[in-house]
Formats: structure tokens, C-alpha cells, sequence
């Protein structure tokens, strides 16, 4: 084991090389049904595509350049949801840092309607 650990102590560039190695194998090993998934719903897409252009080859630049569109326009729209969402959670923020103080102000105000109240 002493002879390992001063091998890589003598080598980093060897160590870097091998942790590199191990991450890479410990992420693949985690996301191996993903890439799966990927690598299936990729060839999915490209045989339906594939036989859509083997059906109708002519109108094909046409369905691309409208599913480009169409694509083009659903990301704005999620854009613009996003950024509104987010305006909406700062808003919503800002007021509930005002939250604590007005409640201690409303407190304040009871506890003066109250020692009037006993004073009378």
C-alpha cells in the first residue's frame, strides 16, 4: 500500500488520470439507464423521421422548418413564464420581509389599546 500511495505521490499527473477514471466510471454507473433512455429515444426519433421522409421526401424541409418554429415559440412562451415566475417570487419576497415588521407594529398597537383599556 506505502508502495501505491508513493507511486502516485511521485506521478500526480498519473493520480489526476485515475480519479478522472473513476469519477467518469462512478457517473456512468449512476446514469447508466439514462444514457440508455437517451440513446433509445435518439434512434425513436430518427427511424420516425427517417420514415417520414421516406414517405413524403418533398413537404419534409417544410415539417422541419414549422416543428423549428413551433419549437422556437414553446421556448419563449416558457421563457417568458419563467421570467414572470421569478419577478413574482421577488415580488412575493419583498413583501414577506414586511411581514415580521408589521405584525410588530400591529402588536405594538394592541399592547397600547390594551393598557389604555386597564387604565380606564
Amino acid at each position: 500500500m506505502e508502495s501505491v500511495s508513493a507511486y502516485f505521490a511521485a506521478h500526480p499527473a498519473a493520480f489526476t488520470l485515475m480519479m478522472i477514471f473513476v469519477v467518469i466510471m462512478i457517473l456512468y454507473f449512476i446514469l447508466k439507464k439514462f444514457i440508455k433512455l437517451t440513446i433509445v429515444l435518439l434512434f425513436i426519433i430518427l427511424l420516425v423521421g427517417g420514415i417520414n421522409l421516406f414517405k413524403d421526401p418533398a413537404t419534409m424541409p417544410e415539417k422541419i422548418k414549422k416543428s423549428v418554429e413551433t419549437l422556437k415559440s414553446g421556448g419563449e412562451q416558457i421563457v417568458d413564464k419563467v421570467s414572470n415566475l421569478w419577478r413574482d417570487t421577488k415580488d412575493l419576497a419583498g413583501k414577506a420581509k414586511k411581514v415580521p415588521g408589521d405584525i410588530d407594529k400591529m402588536l405594538d398597537t394592541a399592547d397600547k389599546d390594551v393598557q389604555k383599556n386597564f387604565k380606564k
